[in-house]
């Protein structure tokens, strides 16, 4: 039922493709060019890589998994959750780090990327709610 036009889960599928996708970005950035990204959007660089490194393999596991989620035929309840959950922690992160103005030394290339990711994780957050309810699932 993936690609047919009575999909109930389209738009699910839509935002779990596009949160996949820039998850995948991300986190490839992240394993490949840790330092690079950091200096370049004007955040302070740290010593140790390996954190920025483990960070960019879990984001992009997360990414694989909701590509491969929006092909299955019917969207589960545990990739609905898993996206809300993941995508709110990382939206929460990012409004928290700018809140106490951790974010301050970034480029505006740096701010535009960070507001792009913020608003697609926000909407990979919040996109999955409205199919919790009872009529979408096939239990």
């Amino acid at each position: 039922m993936a690609y047919t036009l009575t999909d109930p889960f389209n738009s699910l599928r839509n935002v779990l493709r596009t949160v996949g996708a820039t998850d995948l970005l991300l986190g490839g950035t992240m394993l490949i060019f840790p330092r690079l990204v950091l200096t370049e959007w004007g955040a302070a660089a740290n010593e140790a890589e390996w954190p920025l490194r483990m960070a960019g393999g879990f984001v992009i596991t997360l990414g694989l998994y909701y590509l491969l989620a929006a092909n299955e035929r019917s969207v589960g309840g545990t990739a609905m959750i898993t996206c809300m959950v993941g995508n709110g922690l990382f939206a929460a992160v990012v409004l928290v780090a700018y809140l106490q103005q951790d974010l301050g030394n970034l480029t505006p290339v740096g701010i535009g990327a960070l507001i792009v990711v913020f608003v697609i994780a926000l909407v990979g957050a919040i996109a999955p709610l409205r199919y919790l309810r009872a009529e979408y699932r096939d239990d």
